[in-house]
């Protein structure tokens, strides 16, 4: 059975086209970064956030959309647990490589 997260959550899923996690956010579209998600605070918001992010998975753009925990911070939203703080920055290893490495230097 699985856990019900508690407090504030944003939604997750994984883009179709590229396998890459994506982050749901009060524009109706999808962000890789997590500081641009919908930071669902409460039930209410949490349902309205669902409801419009399953539009997405209706029109297979993403697929594996669930809710994880989250806490708020200055920049936005940041995942709680470590396997989708990896999802959100890249691999933890080498970091000039892979997503996380884009933008930086050069």
């Amino acid at each position: 059975m699985a856990k019900k997260i508690k407090g504030p959550q944003i939604i997750l899923a994984n883009r179709l086209d590229d396998g890459r996690a994506v982050f749901f956010t009060p524009k109706q579209n999808w962000s890789y970064q997590a500081s641009d998600a919908w930071l669902a605070i409460d039930e209410a918001a949490q349902q309205q956030a669902m409801e419009a992010a399953m539009k997405s998975d209706a029109d297979n753009t993403v697929i594996g959309i669930e809710f994880i925990g989250a806490s708020d911070s200055e920049n936005g939203p940041v995942p709680t647990h470590a396997k989708h703080i990896i999802q959100n920055t890249g691999p933890t290893v080498r970091l000039d490589l892979g997503y996380q490495a884009e933008g930086a230097g050069a």
